[in-house]
């Protein structure tokens, strides 16, 4: 008798093991059919979509047991014979999700600690990004009507949300080093351009041994060492002096910074595939019409790949300013020589070609504007 009970707790024993490892997704399912397959999937070291497992849904309702989580990294659920996806975290914790099919991104996703802390990064940014079309709407709004004092106000508001928005991004960054979070949260830092390349290798140097092994980490590392790199490259700083080019201009002919110069110049980098340029276009065509009879002229470099493209945006926001282009995206010789490696990015040339300021917008544009122009006139 004693050995059927020592034997009866070893299976138990043995089952609880079995059933510690691994982890559970359960669903509540809404608006697809009994019989509908469920992939799990998951994203290979070379980057590569892999079925992991499949499970059917049964009465609005599906649940599947997986293999432990070797590595941290997203997975995701697709369905078959439909678009979209729902998005998850691979960690050894129970998952429960509910799921909409009119609605995959509004999907809940609850259970570890990883899948909560991914889900209030998501949630958060979202609640940045729709602040800020608020607010660039509002500012458009104000442009359009010459609302100068109001577009200033809302300008700096934006500016505000934009700085709280980056705290956000790196404090998460910092203060979670053990979760693949924190890497996604570096990742979106640097191709933001909010910290340097050498910044983010610091912080990279400080995460968890185990998730710079990720597929996710070795990502981010060979973005880091690309970002090292383009930061050799030739930059134009403040106080250079700014290298003449010629392209051409809309209708064909050629034409050079040279002829282009007045008593300040704006070389503006921009294309009209580019959203944040074309919502600050309505700025700087307010600033050339006030200042353009006082010695301001600005000469537009687009980095656009197609003609009509770049001749429409041209017209529909009334640039009535010098354009060239050599319509070759990021490989524009000029945007090359110059160090551009985002757009919008501006050069304001006094009137021997020398670089007095850089990328600035907004009501920051105007007041260094005003303050050479407006002293000069004096």
């Amino acid at each position: 008798m004693r050995r059927i009970v020592l034997l009866v707790t070893l299976i138990l024993l043995v089952a609880c093991k079995k059933e510690e490892k691994g982890y559970s997704i359960t669903a509540d399912i809404t608006g697809f059919d009994n019989g509908t397959v469920v992939y799990v999937n998951a994203i290979s070291q070379s980057n590569r979509p892999i079925i992991i497992d499949s499970v059917a849904i049964q009465d609005e309702k599906f649940k599947i047991t997986l293999p432990p989580a070797e590595s941290n990294d997203f997975n995701y659920l697709t369905f078959k014979n439909f678009p979209g996806n729902v998005l998850f975290l691979a960690e050894n914790n129970p998952i429960r999700m509910t799921i909409y099919k009119d609605s995959l991104r509004s999907s809940i996703v609850k259970g570890g600690s990883e899948n909560e802390l991914f889900f209030k990064y998501l949630s958060t940014i979202k609640s940045y990004g729709e602040e800020k079309i608020n607010l660039n709407n509002e500012y458009q709004i104000a442009s359009k009507l010459n609302e100068s004092e109001k577009a200033v106000k809302i300008a700096a508001k934006r500016e505000q949300l934009i700085a709280k928005e980056r705290q956000f991004r790196k404090e998460l960054a910092e203060n979670n080093t053990n979760s693949l979070v924190s890497v996604m949260a570096l990742t979106d830092l640097l191709n933001l351009k909010v910290i340097k390349a050498d910044e983010a290798k610091e912080k990279y140097a400080a995460l968890a041994d185990t998730l710079r092994t990720t597929r996710l980490g070795k990502n981010l590392n060979q973005l880091i060492n690309s970002a090292i790199a383009i930061s050799k490259q030739k930059t134009m700083n403040i106080g250079s002096s700014a290298e003449d080019f010629s392209a051409p201009t809309p209708s064909g002919k050629t034409l050079s910074l040279k002829e282009s110069m007045g008593k300040i110049t704006i070389i503006d980098f921009w294309a009209s595939w580019c959203k944040p340029c074309r919502m600050e276009n309505p700025n700087v065509v307010r600033v050339y019409n006030k200042y353009h009879k006082k010695g301001l002229n600005i000469i537009g470099v687009s980095l656009d790949k197609k003609q009509e493209s770049w001749t429409k945006a041209i017209a529909d926001d009334n640039l009535d300013w010098n354009h060239v282009s050599n319509l070759q995206f990021w490989q524009d010789p000029i945007a090359r020589a110059y160090g551009v490696r985002s757009i919008p990015a501006t050069f304001i040339l006094d009137e021997q070609g020398n670089v007095i300021a850089k990328n600035l917008r907004g009501p920051a544009l105007e007041k260094k504007i005003s303050e050479i122009l407006d002293a000069k006139a004096l």
